[in-house]
């Protein structure tokens, strides 16, 4: 049987079927489908007959040879079908796998053809919205201006919650391809790249302008020793703001460079914390009262150095933003198998809405006190990122007037390695 017999077999069914069991209306449509069916199907065999029998070696053949001649003909115009759907398939998955949005637009910007990506990106119908022009779905009006006169340089807007950026093509029949691509967390990496490299301007320049006045002061003024003594010193201390915070810098390049520690041993996070302690009492000079509960033998698996850094960073901006005659106290303890580290004080207190941004470089709550007092801005960034290769978490507790507790949490057990 051939395969417009089998064809016109299923159709015969449906026909009957559909008259029987629905309404002659439906009936009367499956065979009008079926009819088309029919025409291109035997519009095809004719064209394939004849160009067979133009063929000068099947003017030869006997009948029963035409007939077989004919059916691998049919087969094999079948299966050129069939390979072209299956190539029309996997092109379309590829297209719909491209996490950027593609539109091909005729000459009057009008939908053509789009893929998933910009469906969604752009959220869009692909029954409702194809064939309307772009313009009326993309309304910003940067990108209505890039339609009419396409240049080198692509917009980038920002839509609603996201940035996106667009690139259009010029094919050879006047038709278009626009390439749609979510560029948000490019944008905010180059925000924060900014931001960043304005910050290290600022807090660089700050020092050494007052380091210039104080050299011009020297140089040009007949100053009695004690003044230049005294001038002397304050330049010592601005040299040494700006140490710390290079020194700072090249930690937090280090620490976001590599993804675990250099070295991985068993820290008695007790010895650490003493240890910290110490530099912290140093820094308070007496100013503070300052109490420790740090029991050797707590261990866990990690860099020591890297520990030293996060708890000497917390207890030294205890110290600085504690006024005079405050308490801070420092423990560590294990609960339900985490290592738990505890930073209190009775200082100035945080508002809520700085809380989520503490650990941000270069964040201040109050600016002019951190570098009164010689903070970088750049402690609490440190801490998150030793926590981050210690698999461990900060919580923050704070009320303005009534002082912070900051909570280091390292949820590993004794034998385990970072």
């Amino acid at each position: 049987m051939t395969t417009l017999t089998r064809a016109f077999a299923v159709c015969a069914i449906l026909v009957i079927g559909g008259s029987i069991w629905l309404t002659p209306w439906v009936g009367f449509l499956f065979f009008l489908c079926a009819a088309v069916y029919f025409l291109l199907m035997a519009r095809r065999q004719e064209r394939d007959v004849r160009e067979l029998l133009r063929d000068p070696a099947a003017q030869s053949f006997a009948f029963d040879e035409l007939t077989t001649h004919l059916r691998e003909k049919l087969k094999a115009g079948e299966q050129n079908l069939r390979d072209r759907d299956a190539e029309i398939a996997q092109r379309r998955q590829i297209t719909n796998a491209i996490p950027d949005g593609l539109f091909l637009l005729d000459r009057e910007n009008r939908i053509v053809w789009c893929n998933q990506s910009a469906l969604v990106m752009h959220k869009l119908d692909a029954f409702r919205d194809m064939g309307k022009p772009i313009g009326q779905l993309i309304r910003a009006p940067e990108f209505l201006n890039y339609l009419q006169v396409p240049s080198s340089l692509e917009p980038v807007i920002a839509i609603d919650s996201r940035t996106l950026s667009f690139r259009l093509e010029i094919l050879r029949d006047d038709s278009r391809l626009l390439l749609t691509r979510d560029v948000t967390d490019r944008e905010r990496l180059d925000r924060m790249r900014r931001d960043f490299v304005a910050n290290v301007s600022h807090e660089l320049r700050t020092p050494l302008t007052v380091m210039s006045g104080y050299l011009e002061t020297i140089r040009d003024l007949p100053l009695p020793e004690t003044d230049r003594t005294r001038y002397i010193g304050l330049i010592e201390t601005q040299t040494t703001n700006m140490q710390r915070l290079v020194a700072d810098l090249l930690t937090l390049a280090r620490l976001e460079n590599e993804q675990i520690p250099s070295e991985a041993v068993p820290v008695d996070v007790g010895a650490v914390l003493r240890d910290a302690y110490e530099d912290a009492s140093a820094l308070s000079a007496g100013s503070h009262t300052l109490t420790i509960d740090a029991p050797l033998g707590i261990d866990m698996r990690g860099s020591p150095t890297e520990l030293r850094t996060a708890l000497t960073n917390l207890l030294s901006n205890a110290v600085r933003y504690t006024p005079p005659g405050g308490e801070i106290s420092a423990s560590v303890r294990r609960v339900s198998g985490a290592v738990v580290v505890e930073v209190r004080d009775t200082g100035l207190g945080i508002a809520s809405e700085h809380l989520p941004r503490l650990t941000e470089r270069f964040y201040r709550v109050d600016r002019s006190r951190s570098r009164d007092t010689g903070g970088t801005g750049l402690g609490l960034a440190i801490v998150k990122h030793v926590l981050q290769r210690h698999r461990g978490r900060l919580e923050v507790d704070s009320e303005l007037g009534k002082g912070s507790t900051f909570r280091l949490r390292f949820s590993q057990g004794d034998n385990e390695t970072t």
